[in-house]
């Protein structure tokens, strides 16, 4: 369930514009938002990362069940 679908009404989204303004205060609530939108940034770039990283070990793992023959040939042969 989308936790914004519950504020669907104007009415809704001033009053908790007003209680944010009555807790923090007008002066912290721009730093806030601020750390708040560099949070949800950094989260997102690890999130990234993350599925890269995974991508790429499936990747990784694939390509070496595909070529078990190439890396006995290496073995086998003389160390020079």
């Amino acid at each position: 369930m989308n936790t914004l679908a519950i504020l669907s009404s104007p009415l809704q989204w001033g009053i908790l514009i007003l209680v944010c303004l009555l807790v923090f205060g007008a002066k912290r609530l721009p730093d806030i938002a601020r750390a708040l939108g560099r949070s949800l940034g950094e989260f997102g770039k690890a999130r990234r990362e993350f599925e890269d990283a995974l991508n790429n070990s499936a990747a990784g793992e694939k390509k070496a069940e595909d070529a078990p023959e190439e890396k006995k040939d290496d073995e086998s042969k003389p160390a020079a």
